[in-house]
């Protein structure tokens, strides 16, 4: 890092293809140009991911993998105790938004983990709705490509280009595997007071994790969030996925206690999923964990 020159403030995108307003520099972003030859296959320089795609895969076969690997998350533990989780109350949930979840097509390891969260989220939505109610879904990843795209399409996600987060409303269901602290809580969640969110663990300090001057830069603000919502939820750490560790350890649910969550819905929109009229009809919302 020595002998870099160093700007006052700059737009620059994050490992994870993220573009953020920093005060330091950064050279990390997601690749966009074909490397040739052999060295270029399936490989990336340090800070980028893979340009290239699985050879041979169309959003077809995506959709038939996400289908056989639904049949065998419904029998897990993890999804047993997420169900579990989410049939204690009911939900009024009209949308939910997907954050950060990695590309499914690019030719390297961390697709199977996308894809194992998408079966997630999606089973998730799948316990909220009712025949009634529909539950509208965004995606927003840097990392996605058309492949990608046209996948999740199949599955009626709507890709965002930007800004997912003015889709964040007090009836949205949150999806954020692991998106780091820096960036979730300022560019998603600030001031956002979402009914059910399964992702990363929020903490009320973050200065331990704060070894960059742009991430303190971001401290005060992101601590005072992690207070706020904290405060005002409750959680559950989901168990453990034995079919890949790395997907889905280490996730938690967090959730609006119901008379919270009612305060927060405009009367018009208090019948919601899992919230018919008859008393007690409520269904049982879904499944969620992750690495």
């Amino acid at each position: 890092m020595g002998g870099r020159g160093r700007v006052k403030r700059q737009q620059v995108d994050t490992e994870d293809g993220w573009t953020v307003i920093t005060h330091g520099l950064s050279n990390l972003s997601v690749g966009h140009g074909k490397k040739k030859g052999k060295a270029g296959r399936g490989s990336a320089q340090a800070g980028s991911m893979p340009t290239d795609l699985v050879q041979g895969l169309t959003a077809e076969k995506l959709l038939q993998d996400f289908e056989n690997r639904t049949e065998k998350w419904k029998t897990t533990a993890c999804a047993e105790h997420l169900e579990s989780v989410l049939v204690k109350r009911k939900w009024s949930v009209d949308n939910a938004v997907c954050i950060g979840i990695g590309s499914f097509s690019r030719d390297w390891e961390h697709r199977h983990r996308a894809m194992w969260q998408l079966v997630l989220f999606i089973s998730v939505i799948s316990q909220l709705r009712t025949s009634d109610a529909e539950v509208k879904l965004y995606a927003q990843e840097p990392a996605f490509t058309s492949m990608d795209e046209e996948f999740l399409d199949l599955l009626s996600v709507h890709v965002c280009a930007d800004d997912i987060a003015a889709h964040i409303t007090p009836l949205t269901f949150v999806f954020s595997p692991f998106v780091d602290w820096y960036l979730l809580l300022p560019m998603f969640l600030n001031n956002k007071d979402p009914v059910l969110y399964v992702g990363n663990e929020i903490l009320d300090d973050y200065t331990a994790f704060a070894q960059t001057e742009d991430k303190r830069a971001k401290l005060e603000q992101c601590n005072d969030s992690g207070r706020k919502w904290i405060e005002k939820r409750e959680m559950a750490k989901l168990r453990d996925f034995e079919m890949h560790p790395h997907a889905l350890n280490g996730m938690v649910v967090y959730w609006l206690p119901e008379a919270d969550a009612d305060e927060n819905t405009p009367k018009d929109e208090k019948k919601g999923v899992g919230n018919e009229e008859e008393e007690g009809a409520g269904t049982g919302p879904a499944t969620t964990e992750y690495a």
